[in-house]
């Protein structure tokens, strides 16, 4: 548990290095407004992927131990093709009906490569979370190393060696990012299509559709959370405000991958088995190391004077640290929401995340629409960190009714000390 721990969390660390470079490379020469652009591309494929999400996502992961894996990967990629064929229509379509509505969501002149992106993102993705179900976390991770270093590597060539500075270079180096991860996947995969029979494949896919729709509709509510101030923001702010608030929340992202890397670790081990008592146990444990290394990252990044983040990511950026701050708090409840989480869909309650997320999502509607026009992207950060707190303390509740939990369980005490210790010191290699 803790070696797969710490490689996931070591692999999440590098790749937000990797993301931190591509960040300040994209800010000091594209500006708030090419950067805002970048974005809303992003934006877009992490939509088109949530509905993907619902055949191909975390079902797969759940059913990868119970299932024939060719069971699982022929209907996901069915599903990814049906989904596409959807944007491609309603992009030759659209555009031509209802422009305004539809080029606020998705950028102009971006449209078809969000489709291929999409395309080798979700086959990608995909096999990604059959290597997560089959707990071969170290293969995940050295795939997703090589796919993060290549993109990083593509963007320095294409920026600073073929001196193409424009937000379709980064598109370019996006394909080869994609490209290599869904084809070292694939081969990590294929070895595991040998066995097991089609038959029965529409049974599979009906029981992971069953698992999926409820958990991929609360990602949707959680994405929605993230990243629909976006929209809002793009409304009443311009897109400029987009890549000024997108940059400070992507530096506090750096952050949020401590619990994501847990998370996963936990997710995989608690659906793997079926006691209750060391779900819980894990949880309570995880949820207290979370919680600590991302308040002691979060520090680190306030203390920062407002003057380094002009420096490096120019004047545009000048407001970065009032984004991280009002960010802060719902840093760490996305800290305690990714452990709750994971624990409520490994243990087969992904509705629970649902209603949860829906919580959060009222809220977002509600404090973006009257904090965005008054504050801009202050409101936004601000709004983000009350959808936070709010659907983490319905899972708080709900697992504490659940499970029994009583609150001194939840101050550390001296085995959580020495379980941390252990951590450090396999990290650090001394004994």
């Amino acid at each position: 548990m803790i070696n797969k721990i710490l490689g996931t969390a070591g692999t999440r660390v590098l790749n937000a290095i990797f993301n931190t470079v591509i960040l300040i490379v994209l800010t000091r020469e594209l500006g708030s407004t090419g950067f805002g652009i970048i974005s809303l591309i992003i934006l877009a494929i992490t939509i088109l992927q949530l509905v993907i999400d619902l055949v191909a996502g975390s079902g797969i992961i759940y059913f990868t131990t119970r299932k024939p894996i060719i069971q699982l990967l022929v209907p996901a990629y069915i599903w990814i093709l049906m989904v596409l064929l959807l944007y491609l229509i309603v992009t030759l379509i659209a555009p031509g009906y209802f422009p305004k509505t539809y080029y606020w969501i998705v950028p102009k002149d971006f449209e078809f490569h969000i489709f291929f992106l999409t395309l080798l993102n979700a086959l990608m993705l995909t096999n990604y979370n059959l290597l997560i179900g089959l707990t071969r976390i170290k293969t995940y991770n050295t795939i997703f190393v090589i796919q993060s270093s290549v993109l990083i590597v593509s963007v320095l060539v294409m920026y600073f060696i073929l001196d193409e500075k424009s937000v379709l270079s980064f598109v370019y180096s996006m394909y080869f990012g994609y490209g290599t991860g869904m084809i070292l996947s694939l081969i990590s995969v294929s070895s595991h299509l040998k066995s097991g029979s089609l038959n029965g494949w529409v049974t599979t896919a009906k029981a992971v559709i069953g698992y999926g729709f409820t958990s991929q509709l609360a990602n949707v509510l959680h994405i929605g959370n993230k990243r629909f101030s976006f929209y809002i923001l793009k409304y009443f702010s311009g897109v400029s405000a987009v890549g000024i608030y997108s940059a400070g929340a992507q530096l506090t992202e750096g952050l949020r991958l401590i619990g994501q890397s847990i998370s996963l670790v936990q997710f995989s081990s608690i659906a793997s088995q079926d006691s209750q008592e060391y779900s819980r146990q894990l949880t309570i444990r995880l949820m207290k190391l979370s919680l600590t290394v991302t308040l002691f990252a979060l520090i680190l990044l306030l203390v920062v004077p407002s003057s380094f983040y002009t420096i490096i990511f120019k004047k545009d950026f000048s407001d970065l640290k009032l984004i991280i701050a009002a960010l802060s708090p719902g840093v760490l409840a996305l800290a305690a929401n990714t452990i709750f989480s994971g624990y409520f869909s490994g243990v087969g309650q992904p509705k629970i995340s649902l209603i949860v997320n829906a919580i959060g999502f009222v809220v977002t509607l509600i404090s973006a629409w009257l904090l965005i026009p008054l504050l801009g992207y202050t409101g936004a950060a601000l709004a983000a960190s009350l959808s936070y707190a709010s659907s983490v303390v319905g899972q708080y509740l709900i697992f504490q009714h659940q499970t029994g939990t009583k609150f001194h369980e939840w101050i550390p005490d001296k085995s959580d000390y020495l379980f941390f210790v252990s951590m450090v010191h396999r990290f650090t290699k001394i004994n």
